[in-house]
């Protein structure tokens, strides 16, 4: 018997990334040489002496027990210590931090929280899925702002309709960005900021990628005037350490906005595994020593892609930080089109745009997550595919 999912499900969007994967697999099957660009997961393991402080967590009794939503002071003190390192912000353990289980899970309820029905979220589009599905689980109406070369894929503020500033309760962004690699430095920051609270919208910035960048340090949200008055900022230890499985991250901001979150929270899940806060407690107070030679190996993985693709004709976009190429799809073709060909033909998977935003579909994302020998093929196959 077949039961009908909830209305609400019917919002949600149908990811474009299991039609990808469907044809990987099949490519896989038929014994194809397939290299994955698709997913941003991280190829290299997670650091030994981070494993190592979890299994020595492991076999401490206490950390067996459920860990509630405050988590432990130790990880709570060390978020403090890395924000004050990292940004010189001063954010209160007990007030200003709660543990995620990985930042995905804090953003998609977020909204479920401070939103009510009909009231209107802003996102950036391409970006990350969780932003549209806690929009629409929390009977949100989104409305999305493109990210365009033009604007440096900056989100142009003063071209939102002043009915959908009025009716804004909650303002997503990212920065530096997935998927277009765009950068903001911090008077853009301080822009968004002001807008927000101008405007008494919750600011709200997802910072996945903030260490891992080429130049500069990236800026952080609570560094602005308006950061711990009325935004949040969620932080996550995927990428930036290779623990994409792990599923840790934490959130920092406002208190009354970390309180519900937090609330929410203890209605869904009883928090984060207290060995696995020792281990990530251990990650962050050697941040700098475990994230300069990965800083290093997406560099030289940045560059054999970039200048590879740019070489063939392609026209590729990479900012200051993240993990990932965004290519404008050559020839006018749109992107799931260009993605589904490319890897029937060459065997190489590419992320299409389509899948991560109405305004994108023009682009294919690739992930730096294989090692530099198989993205030196995977571009020679996609140079060989574009003269054909």
């Amino acid at each position: 018997m077949a039961f009908r999912l909830a209305n609400r499900f019917e919002e949600l969007p149908v990811h474009a990334f299991a039609e990808v994967d469907r044809l990987k697999r099949e490519a896989i099957a038929q014994g194809k040489d397939v290299i994955d660009l698709g997913v941003g997961d991280p190829d290299v393991p997670t650091p030994q002496p981070i494993i190592d402080a979890c299994t020595k967590a492991l076999q401490k009794p206490a950390n067996h027990r459920y860990p509630y939503q405050a988590g432990s002071m130790r990880f709570r003190e060390s978020v403090s210590a890395f924000m004050k390192r990292r940004y010189d912000v001063t954010v209160d353990p007990q007030r200003n931090i709660v543990p995620l289980i990985g930042s995905k899970e804090g953003i998609a309820h977020f909204p479920i929280a401070f939103v009510n029905p009909g009231e209107t979220v802003i996102a950036p589009d391409p970006g990350y899925p969780a932003y549209v599905t806690g929009t629409k689980l929390a009977g949100g109406v989104l409305h999305s702002i493109p990210l365009l070369a033009k604007n440096r894929f900056l989100m142009p503020l003063n071209e939102i309709p002043a009915d959908v500033v009025k009716r804004a309760r909650l303002m997503f962004f990212n920065y530096p960005n997935n998927p277009t690699t765009g950068w903001a430095d911090r008077s853009d920051f301080e822009s968004i900021a002001q807008f927000c609270k101008t405007n008494d919208i919750i600011a709200a910035h997802d910072a996945a990628y903030q260490e891992l960048f080429f130049e500069e340090a990236p800026p952080s949200l609570m560094q602005t005037t308006c950061g711990l008055d009325g935004g949040i900022e969620f932080h996550s230890l995927s990428k930036t350490f290779n623990m994409t499985g792990w599923r840790v991250g934490f959130a920092v901001g406002e208190p009354s906005l970390i309180a519900g979150l937090s609330r929410l929270k203890a209605n869904i899940d009883t928090g984060l595994f207290l060995a696995l806060q020792e281990a990530a407690a251990f990650a962050l107070d050697h941040c700098e020593e475990f994230t300069k030679p990965m800083i290093e190996l997406y560099r030289r993985r940045k560059d054999t892609v970039v200048q590879g693709l740019n070489a063939a004709g392609f026209k590729s976009h990479h900012g200051k930080a993240t993990i990932y190429v965004w290519t404008e799809v050559p020839g006018g073709s749109d992107s799931m089109t260009f993605t589904k060909q490319l890897l029937d033909k060459t065997g190489v998977v590419v992320t299409p745009g389509s899948a991560l935003g109405q305004s994108s579909g023009s682009y294919f994302r690739i992930a730096l997550t294989q090692s530099e020998e198989r993205l030196s093929e995977a571009v020679r196959r996609m140079a060989a595919f574009a003269k054909a």
